[in-house]
């Protein structure tokens, strides 16, 4: 196996200099096509997690989604009237783009001053990215592969720094009798979800399971397009060297794959489902650096 080394700036340059979208150039009609044919059942299985003040995990240094209605049923009760007995309610969400089930854009993560395809970081000001923004982001739709390290390792949750290296993914994929290849977007198990269920915030944040640079590595050099996690940040906590992010910045920053964060796998994985048709898209936001997604696994 390759080591984690050949990760850094792997993508730079593979789709032009100018290019913005990464990995999500790996997918296209055909994949979409191919995709579609594994569904047989009509089965959807939603990904995201209900957003609230208490159904949202919501780490300390980011504020929670918030709801304010603008018009109300006390309006109403007040004396409000519209033409003809029309009766509407409105409201309003501020939530942030990193909060809840969510997906990194490229201009989320950078070192060096430069993020994917060498863009300076400075392209990213105030008013949002210039360049590597969520807006250059398609709906991702392809084959779709969970990898069930719950199930692979015989326990319900894995331990808080316990890491996923390759040699366990590839292991996983094998004992579950699945391939990974070029554009296909993988979700990863580990049970870690069920902490915040079961203990609430500070011990969901406090650390993590997840990816090691080594299953960095094997899932980059098989040309996935994009992985997802039920932990809060992909990668395992504490990290291997002690530094912050590795796995984010080999990932993002050298080789344009996308991050999709605290998604619920539990009810796919209860179902024994492996291969699906993944279907999701972020919020179209100019500039933005990540957003909130509901994804779907149809089988």
């Amino acid at each position: 196996m390759t080591g984690p080394v050949c990760l850094r700036e792997r993508n730079w340059g593979r789709w032009g200099a100018e290019d913005q979208r990464g990995a999500a150039n790996l997918l296209g009609p055909k994949g979409v096509a191919a995709a579609a044919a594994l569904v047989t059942r009509g089965r959807v299985f939603p990904l995201g997690l209900p957003i609230g003040p208490r159904s949202t995990p919501v780490p300390p240094n980011r504020a929670g989604p918030q709801q304010f209605m603008t018009r109300d049923g006390g309006d109403f009760a007040a004396g409000l009237r519209r033409r003809g007995g029309f009766e509407t309610t409105d409201g309003v969400i501020l939530i942030g783009e990193h909060v809840g089930t969510h997906i990194d854009a490229l201009a989320h993560v950078s070192d060096e001053g430069r993020m994917f395809n060498g863009h300076a970081l400075t392209e990213v000001r105030s008013g949002g990215a210039a360049r590597c923004g969520i807006e250059q982001v398609p709906a991702l739709v392809g084959r779709g592969v969970l990898l069930d390290l719950c199930a692979a390792r015989g326990r319900p949750r894995l331990e808080p720094g316990e890491v996923v290296g390759g040699a366990d993914l590839a292991a996983c994929a094998e004992a579950q009798g699945v391939s990974i290849g070029s554009g296909d977007i993988v979700l990863l198990r580990t049970g870690w979800l069920s902490m915040f269920r079961e203990s609430g915030p500070r011990e969901f944040f406090a650390a993590e399971p997840g990816l090691g640079m080594t299953g960095a590595a094997w899932l980059a050099e098989r040309d996935v397009a994009a992985i997802g996690a039920d932990n809060y940040g992909i990668e395992v906590v504490p990290t291997e060297d002690g530094q912050p992010g590795p796995v984010h910045r080999a990932l993002v920053r050298d080789c344009g794959l996308y991050l999709m964060e605290m998604l619920d796998l539990d009810a796919l994985a209860g179902a024994g489902v492996h291969e699906f048709m993944f279907v999701a898209a972020p919020l179209p936001i100019t500039g933005g650096v990540g957003s909130p997604i509901n994804p779907l696994a149809i089988t």
